[in-house]
C-alpha cells in the first residue's frame, strides 16, 4: 500500500483536529499546508517550496448548523503586539456575531516577526498562498458553510483580501469553484495594482482613512472602481482626517520612522497578459524586465503616520457587521 505524502498526512491531521470537540470550546492552533512563492510567477505556476503555516480558529459557541467563516490576514506587524491583539479582538467580535474566525499566521511559522522595516523578508504572494490554502482547510470542515467563507485583511493583509478576488490568483491554488464569498479590505495598499479578465464576483468592502500616507486612498479607490466595472458589488467607506491603523486601539500613534512606504509607487499590471499598463505615472511605458524588477526599491520611502480613531473604528465595526449580515444572510 502506498504511503501518504507529508501534505496528505497533514491534511488528515487537520481533519481530525477540526472534527474534535475541543474546537467548539476555544480557539486552537490548526496547521495549514501552503507554500512560499517569492514572486507572482511562482504563485501562478505553483512552483515554490512547501510551507506549513498555522491559524487560530474561533468557532461560535452555539451554531445551529454549518457556520459562516472569515479568514483573517494580518499586516506587516504580524500577530505580535497591538496589531495581533487587534486582530484577535476582531476575531472575538466575529465569533459573537455567529461567524467563525480563522486567524492565519504567515510570519511566525516562517521565522519572521515583522516586515514593517523590510517588506522583502517574505513576498506578499506567500500571504496570498496562505489565505487561499486556509480557505481550503475551512471548506473541508463540516461545521463550516463553505459557500459563506470570506476574508478580511489589514494593511498588507488588506492587499491579500483584494488580490484573492482576482480569478487568475484564485485558480493558482483552487482547482474547483470554491471561492471567498466576501472580501473586506482595511486600509489595503494598491500602489502595485493587478487586474485580470475577471473577478470572483463576490462583494468587496473597503474601509480607508483619507489621511492615510502609508497606503494612500487613491490607488485603492481606483482598484475598487475597476472591480465594480467587472461586476463585483463594491462598497467603499472613507474616513476624513483618519490615518493608517485607525482601528488599532492600543497601537503606536505618530510617525513610524522605520516603516517602508510604497505611497509614491505607481504600477498597474494586467495579470492575464503580463503587460505593464502603468509605471511611475506613465501609461503603457516602454520598459525592460530589469527596470520593472528594480522599480519597487526605487520608489520606496519611509516614515508614515499611524493612529487610532475611535469614531472610525466604531463606525467600521457597524459597517462590517451590516455587510456580513447582508452577504452571509445572518
Amino acid at each position: 500500500m502506498p504511503q501518504p505524502t507529508t501534505q496528505l498526512r497533514a491534511l488528515l491531521a487537520i481533519a481530525i483536529l477540526l472534527a474534535g470537540p475541543g474546537v467548539a470550546r476555544a480557539q486552537q492552533k490548526v496547521s495549514i499546508p501552503s507554500f512560499t512563492p517569492t514572486s507572482l510567477s511562482q504563485l501562478l505556476r505553483h512552483q515554490a517550496p512547501e510551507a506549513m503555516v498555522s491559524g487560530e480558529i474561533y468557532l461560535p459557541p452555539e451554531a445551529s448548523g454549518p457556520a459562516p467563516a472569515l479568514v483573517l490576514k494580518h499586516g506587516s506587524g504580524g500577530l505580535q503586539g497591538p496589531t495581533g491583539t487587534n486582530i484577535r479582538k476582531w476575531a472575538t467580535t466575529f465569533k459573537g456575531w455567529g461567524i467563525a474566525a480563522f486567524v492565519v499566521d504567515s510570519f511566525g511559522p516562517r521565522g519572521i516577526a515583522s516586515t514593517v522595516a523590510d517588506q522583502s523578508k517574505v513576498s506578499s504572494w506567500a500571504d496570498v498562498a496562505d489565505a487561499l490554502s486556509a480557505l481550503k482547510v475551512l471548506a473541508a470542515d463540516s461545521r463550516i458553510d463553505k459557500t459563506r467563507i470570506g476574508i478580511v485583511g489589514w494593511s498588507r493583509g488588506g492587499g491579500v483580501a483584494w488580490k484573492t478576488a482576482l480569478e487568475i490568483i484564485r485558480k493558482s491554488i483552487i482547482t474547483d469553484d470554491l471561492k471567498f464569498a466576501a472580501h473586506i479590505v482595511f486600509y489595503g495598499g494598491a500602489e502595485f495594482q493587478f487586474r485580470d479578465r475577471a473577478t470572483d464576483q463576490s462583494p468587496l468592502l473597503f474601509l480607508h482613512g483619507e489621511a492615510d500616507n502609508y497606503v494612500p486612498i487613491g490607488p485603492m479607490r481606483e482598484f475598487a472602481d475597476w472591480a465594480q466595472s467587472k461586476g463585483s458589488p463594491v462598497t467603499f467607506i472613507s474616513y476624513p482626517k483618519t490615518f493608517h491603523g485607525f482601528d488599532v486601539q492600543a497601537g503606536f500613534s505618530g510617525v513610524l520612522k522605520e516603516a517602508q512606504v510604497s505611497a509614491k509607487c505607481d504600477m498597474v499590471v494586467d495579470l492575464t497578459t503580463g503587460h505593464i499598463l502603468r509605471l511611475n505615472h506613465v501609461d503603457n511605458p516602454a520598459t525592460t524586465p530589469e527596470e520593472i524588477a528594480a522599480y519597487p526599491k526605487s520608489c520606496m520611502t519611509h516614515g508614515p503616520t499611524v493612529g487610532y480613531n475611535a469614531a472610525a473604528r466604531s463606525d467600521a465595526a457597524e459597517k462590517v457587521h451590516d455587510f456580513l449580515k447582508k452577504n452571509f444572510q445572518l
